[in-house]
Parts: C-alpha cells; structure tokens; sequence
C-alpha cells in the first residue's frame, strides 16, 4: 500500500511506500486463504456426507426390523410354505441356521394347530447401530388364534434384533425375544 503525500514547494505529490505490504505478499495471502477456506470445507463436507449416510442406515434399518419382525409374527396355517420362505429371505448368520433346522417342526406346530397370527400394530426403537449392522428393539401387537382359542387372542411380542446389512438389503442375524 501507498499513500500519496505532497512535498513543501513541489506542485507534485509524491508517493511514500507503507513496508512489508507489496501486491505479491497480497496474492499470496489470497491463496493461502483459499486454500485453508477449500480443506475447511473438504474436511466438513466430508463429515457431513458421513453423518448423513448414517443417519440413512438407522432409518433404513428401522424400516427393515418392523418390517422383520411383522414377517416373524405373521403366519397361516393355509399358506405357511410362503411365510416361511418370507422370514427366511430376511435372515442371515446364526438365525437363518436355527431357522432353517426348525422350520419343519414349526410347519408342523402351525398346521396342527391351525394357527393365524397377523400383525395389528409395530413399534421399533434403534438401540445401536452403524452403517452396516444395527440393534433395534421392535415390539409387535399381533391377534392369534388356532384350534385351542378359534376366537383368538391378542399378544404381544417383544424382540431384540441384531440387523447385518447383506449388499443393500438388512437382514436378521439374531432375534431374541425381551420382557
């Protein structure tokens, strides 16, 4: 910078130079500035993005455990084939073993029984989670009945389920029932 003085009998002014302040050292701060500015906003741009494709995968994985634990709860003695394959295909792990070993024993149960349970209501609340796995806690609401009670009864059921998210899809890989 520079300012413009006028000298004592000269018609002219003349300009007096402020030290340490030249156009280059302006430039360079400019850069500086920009570059600081440019990873500032890298950096948080990045923690936002994070932030955000988590907070998707908890709501995603809430979705997926009511919509789990309606699968586990709804049966029909008519077409039990179909809603066995329909808990399967959202198990994985440890769950879908014990699962699978036990189907045709269930089979057997529901059919003897004539057993028809549908889902009335579903809560779900996240316990935990990460972008690819996720404990939710998922409490189902659901009218029973079989050949023991042909009227039916309502119960409730209380789960603790381990979510593992299997390529784009989150599936049950243990289910617990809580009181």
């Amino acid at each position: 910078m520079s300012t413009i003085a006028a000298r004592a009998g000269s018609p002219r002014p003349t300009r007096v130079r402020v030290p340490g302040l030249t156009p280059r050292w302006v430039w360079a701060l400019a850069v500086v500035a920009l570059l600081a500015a440019a990873a500032l906003g890298a950096t948080r741009g990045r923690e936002w993005y994070a932030a955000h494709q988590t907070e998707q995968a908890h709501a995603e994985a809430l979705a997926a455990a009511r919509q789990l634990g309606v699968n586990f709860v709804t049966v029909d003695y008519r077409h039990v084939d179909a809603d066995i394959a329909r808990v399967r295909a959202g198990a994985t792990g440890s769950f879908l073993d014990s699962y699978t070993a036990s189907t045709a024993e269930l089979k057997k149960v529901l059919v003897e029984n004539r057993t028809v349970s549908t889902a009335q209501r579903t809560e779900a609340g996240l316990v935990s989670g990460d972008r690819d796995s996720a404990v939710v806690l998922v409490g189902v609401v659901a009218p029973t009945s079989n050949a023991a009670s042909p009227r039916g009864e309502t119960k409730t059921y209380r789960m603790r389920l381990q979510l593992q998210k299997v390529k784009d899809a989150w599936k049950v890989e243990n289910l617990e029932f809580v009181g």
